[in-house]
């Protein structure tokens, strides 16, 4: 098994050009066309065929990719595991992180972690979610943690390590004081402060606009949920933010976001390169920082349990 023909045809097949893979290969045109043509000859099919001055994956190359690939992943994940093996689990973790998840779950968290975790050097980014998935493509954080995308990001693989929901938050002129969760029709009439689409939540938070058919009154856009806060504090408007917000203010009023007597919720996650596996350390404060999360999201709902669906 030659794993380098297996990262040459990989390499050609996403770039759809002989000439460019090669270049990120650091490698000669004929010296990958050789390394595909001896594939090809291993396996007995024909993987390219010509597309003008492109190339193009055959039946048999379409086929065969997503297994190729697998191999490789494979094969990095086991260096990986041995490289933990041999540097007995010490190492760098640089890990993207939505603010209001920081806020809400690190405090606690990081220093029980890291005081069991001693030779793990931990750094945090904060940042929206579609900043951090470029961050985490771009190869400048190791693993993200913030609302899950949508749609699955190809080459990202993920784990969910929890949910949550909306708060409208806003003095009692605006929003009076109820056990209940709040409608968000009943919130279209009133001027709304809401994080910019830094936020993947502000996506969700929209998308449920849309399934009511209304435009909300946006006043402000900010990347802060304090910045809201004390905007609603000044009676200015209606703060919607994700229930991981820490709500500051004795005069505000903080109620749940319901769509038709539904919350709304979204899922948050991690998400990490499968082209980088993660180290078994990684993979270890993810399990961890799930558990936290669960245990989290259990007193929530014992100490509130309208927000049970």
């Amino acid at each position: 098994m030659d794993l380098r023909a297996y990262t040459g045809f990989v390499a050609a097949a996403e770039a759809m050009n002989i000439t460019l893979a090669a270049q990120r290969l650091n490698l000669t045109q004929s010296a990958l066309s050789r390394q595909i043509k001896a594939l090809e000859e291993s396996l007995g099919v024909a993987l390219f065929e010509k597309s003008g001055r492109n190339v193009r994956l055959t039946n048999a190359g379409q086929a065969l990719f997503s297994r190729i690939n697998a191999v490789l992943i494979a094969d990095r994940t086991l260096r990986t595991f041995a490289d933990d093996i041999a540097n007995s689990q010490t190492g760098l973790l640089k890990i993207g992180f939505c603010s209001q998840l920081i806020e809400r779950f690190l405090p606690e968290f990081l220093p029980a972690w890291r005081a069991q975790n001693p030779d793990i050097d931990i750094r945090i980014e904060d940042g929206g979610g579609p900043e951090l998935a470029e961050k985490l493509r771009a190869g400048e954080v190791h693993l993200t943690v913030s609302a899950m995308p949508a749609s699955p990001i190809a080459l990202f693989e993920s784990l969910r390590l929890g949910k949550l929901g909306f708060l409208a938050v806003a003095t009692a002129a605006h929003l009076p004081a109820s056990p209940r969760a709040v409608e968000i029709a009943d919130l279209m009439a009133l001027p709304i402060l809401t994080l910019n689409r830094r936020h993947a939540s502000r996506e969700v938070f929209d998308a449920a606009c849309r399934l009511l058919g209304a435009v909300p009154q946006v006043v402000l856009e900010s990347s802060a949920p304090a910045t809201l806060f004390a905007m609603a504090a000044g009676g200015n408007g209606v703060a919607v933010v994700p229930s991981s917000a820490q709500v500051q203010g004795r005069a505000l009023v903080s109620r749940p976001i319901a769509l038709r007597g539904t919350p709304i919720e979204f899922e948050i996650g991690a998400m990490w390169n499968s082209r980088a596996p993660l180290p078994l350390y990684g993979r270890r404060f993810v399990a961890d920082l799930a558990a936290h999360m669960r245990q989290g999201e259990t007193a929530a709902l014992a100490l509130n349990p309208r927000l049970i669906a």
